[in-house]
């Protein structure tokens, strides 16, 4: 995310930036403020920068937008420090149930206007729309027609729901934003600007750089890497995608296509341990388990996603006849990790202190702190006074999208909990899917990724656990698994046209158009919207069970997910022709249902199919 250029807003954008890290490193240090203190002082100070940052308009001139997101942006730290004032009373009143004053129903009428405009300028008007949309149900849900017809909510009664207690904008979805996600952020932005996005692109250059498709492969191998620390995988492609997208162009990928490898690997990011996409924080507060077992859950299937999308790589590069980089082109392995080696110590101490218990707050702010430690034993990653402030700075600029998403994600959240209308929607969409399994799961995902369309994954899944994770629970989906479900199908609207963020941001690169680099996105690794129902129907994949199940259930996914992707792609070696093609989706289909003699029968056919095409592998 780019400052703007603006000889006022710049230097109070640094100040307010820096002054927010800081904040936060204290409560990494010292442990976290009062709820509503940390929560409002987060969200507020974002929605601030968000309106330094991104400008009200970029049709109108700046002689008129910079008064208007000054202003804005100075109500919204009026706001917080009301909220930072009166933090005593506001608390006691939530536990006493006092009377609400009125300078407290003013600022929670500001407070929701500036979250909604917000979000509309971070994800257009896609977010905003359902946001407003729900405030008015909240309102006016007694004139709806049956089922949705509800007993109407005072306004009084909605502004405290939403800004005078930890509901609403300052909910649940906030507090994961102030707490695990701002950390993880920040530590992105120090491993950014010290060098460490680099060092993960060097090491896929030098693993895959000389595969046929290397370009293309190293987009894959470096978003994996690099994309999960980010909680956006539009911040994925910009994060990647501006090395990787211009290097498969250059060895004769087409724009469109270059700016959907970037895109489809991205997004898969957020589902990869170590450090997965914000939504995962969200989902572990949900359901109420460690981010540790969440990372776990999430080993398999973010290896089946990368699986599917490299197959579909290798298969485009084969057909289109796109060799590897040359040697002379690629860093030495040896070298690579000589001079970055280092960047894995924090890394590892992350893994670790996630694997010893610790939350993910102190681990984040501990492998924050061994990652500026080690940064400066290497002239190459030393960073002085100014890599420090840029790197506090970019991570509070960095964080206003997912900030702002969740706060205007917790609106949505706070008017069901308000209506009721979350419990009768879990029955109003098992009628409508008639109780069948499969239906409910494809209603579910379809919901998933219209909810996606616009918004940020982490705002997107917030609102689908609300709706369809209880509705998948009911049919006697573990908890776990179902919102691992939401979560996969949510992350797919990042490149789900008509509007998906992660095709717009590889498209903007790449110089293509978004709507071809969204499909081509949808098509390239199709299987990869089959993985989040391999979950459902395989729970093994989520990392339980005996060891024997987990190994043999994942091997007969990943030739199940190959085998789909030959037959989509009908390549192997050489064109596969319509026959073998189906033979080979058939086999995947097979392959993916969880029973013994299925195993067997697709591992034979895929087995003969691949022996039929073996002959043609030394033309390939």
């Amino acid at each position: 995310m780019e400052l703007k250029e603006h000889r006022i807003a710049k230097p109070i954008i640094g100040c307010i930036a820096v002054s927010l890290s800081l904040f936060h490193l204290y409560a990494g240090a010292f442990g976290v403020f009062e709820t509503m203190m940390q929560r409002s002082v987060h969200i507020l100070t974002l929605l601030a920068l968000a309106f330094l940052v991104l400008p009200a308009s970029k049709k109108l001139p700046p002689r008129i937008v910079y008064p208007i997101d000054i202003t804005l942006a100075g109500l919204a730290l009026a706001v917080d420090v009301y909220m930072v004032l009166e933090h005593g009373r506001i608390v006691k009143r939530d536990l006493y149930f006092g009377p609400i004053a009125t300078l407290d129903i003013v600022f929670g009428i500001l407070t929701i206007l500036l979250t909604l405009e917000a979000a509309r300028r971070i994800a257009g008007w896609a977010l905003t729309a359902i946001g407003g949309i729900f405030i008015l149900y909240a309102l006016f849900g007694n004139y709806f027609p049956e089922p949705f017809t509800i007993r109407a909510t005072t306004p009084i009664t909605l502004i405290e729901h939403m800004f005078l207690i930890p509901q609403g904008v300052f909910g649940i979805p906030a507090g994961v934003s102030a707490t695990y996600i701002y950390l993880f952020v920040l530590f992105g932005a120090f491993l950014e600007v010290t060098g460490g996005g680099r060092f993960f692109i060097n090491m896929a250059l030098a693993m895959v750089g000389r595969l046929t498709g290397g370009p293309a492969k190293v987009s894959v191998i470096s978003s994996a890497m690099f994309g999960s620390i980010s909680g956006s995988a539009a911040a994925n492609v910009f994060g990647t995608g501006t090395f990787t997208i211009p290097l498969m162009k250059r060895f004769g990928y087409k724009p469109n296509f270059a700016g959907a490898v970037e895109a489809s690997a991205s997004t898969g990011g957020q589902i990869t341990p170590p450090v997965l996409g914000a939504a995962a924080f969200v989902m572990a507060e949900f359901i109420g388990v460690s981010y540790a077992r969440i990372c776990l859950a999430a080993l398999i299937p973010a290896l089946l996603y990368y699986v599917s999308i490299y197959a579909g790589v290798h298969a485009e590069a084969m057909k289109t006849g796109l060799r590897g980089m040359d040697q002379k082109e690629l860093p030495i392995m040896r070298q690579v990790l000589t001079n970055g080696l280092h960047f894995l110590i924090p890394i590892g101490t992350l893994v670790y202190f996630l694997i010893a218990g610790y939350t993910p707050f102190r681990a984040a702010f501990v492998a924050t702190l061994v990652l500026i430690a080690v940064a400066m034993v290497r002239k190459s990653s030393r960073i002085g006074f100014k890599g420090i402030w840029k790197s506090l700075e970019s991570g509070a600029t960095n964080a206003i999208m997912i900030g702002v998403a969740c706060a205007c994600a917790g609106i949505v959240v706070g008017s069901l909990e308000v209506t009721g209308l979350g419990i009768s929607f879990v029955s109003i969409l098992l009628k409508l899917s008639g109780g069948n399994f499969l239906a409910t799961l494809v209603l579910v995902m379809v919901a998933c990724i219209i909810l996606g369309m616009g918004m940020p994954t982490t705002a997107a899944y917030i609102l689908a656990a609300m709706i369809g994770a209880p509705a998948l629970v009911k049919l006697g989906i573990p908890v776990l698994a179902a919102h691992m479900f939401v979560f996969g199908s949510c992350i797919l609207s990042a490149i789900t046209p008509p509007v998906a963020l992660a095709a717009y941001a590889g498209a903007q690169i790449a110089g293509g158009d978004p709507m071809k680099v969204g499909w081509i996105a949808c098509r390239l690794g199709f299987p990869k919207f089959l993985v989040p129902f391999l979950i459902v129907y395989n729970p093994v994949l989520l990392w339980t069970g005996e060891p024997f199940w987990i190994f043999q259930s994942t091997v007969t996914a990943i030739l199940g997910v190959l085998a789909f992707s030959f037959g989509i792609d009908r390549w192997l070696w050489k064109d596969l022709g319509l026959v073998k093609s189906a033979l080979f989706i058939v086999s995947g289909f097979i392959l993916m249902v969880p029973e013994i003699y299925t195993d067997l029968v697709g591992m034979a056919v895929f087995a003969l199919l691949v022996a039929s095409q073996w002959k043609y592998r030394q033309a390939a």
